[in-house]
């Protein structure tokens, strides 16, 4: 039950922001992420990972790694693991977020937790994954799997 409403305010929030940020979006639109937009506030997580991958690439906007990551998160709370997998990569490279290895392994682990297994995409994850672990010490990689536990916990499957 806390769960279904913690997810239910999470989905409100989540929609508020996107109304919110739509009325920014007038500096520098593309049709695309017009065509996504309702979509988005709907809470289509495809529809909110998109404008993530068109903000990173710089497709028609200017680059703005921050507003990437904006979009990831909320196609992330939904669950879109490869949201998790391309967070994990900000951090690692600190775009848009202050690098950050146990963030990056966090996220990482979140994906490679719920991908299907043998998929590229997992593996690419794996990949991320345990060559961050290599620039942090045992407790690091404690802490981050702690975190990625705790955030697995609260966002159900």
């Amino acid at each position: 039950m806390l769960a279904t409403m913690c997810r239910v305010i999470a989905g409100v929030v989540a929609t508020v922001l996107i109304v919110l940020v739509s009325g920014l979006w007038g500096q520098a639109q593309t049709l695309e992420i017009d065509a996504l937009r309702p979509r988005a506030v709907q809470g289509d997580a495809w529809a909110q990972y998109d404008p993530g991958q068109i903000f990173a690439d710089g497709r028609g906007v200017p680059q703005d790694y921050e507003e990437a990551l904006w979009w990831w998160r909320l196609a992330a709370e939904q669950g879109l693991t490869m949201a998790m997998t391309d967070i994990g990569l900000m951090y690692s490279l600190g775009r848009g977020v202050l690098q950050d290895d146990i963030q990056a392994y966090m996220w990482w682990d979140l994906a490679v937790l719920r991908f299907p297994m043998a998929t590229g995409e997992r593996e690419a994850a794996v990949t991320g994954r345990d060559s961050v672990a290599q620039r942090l010490s045992p407790a690091q990689v404690a802490e981050a799997q702690r975190l990625a536990s705790e955030w697995d916990a609260a966002h159900p499957r």
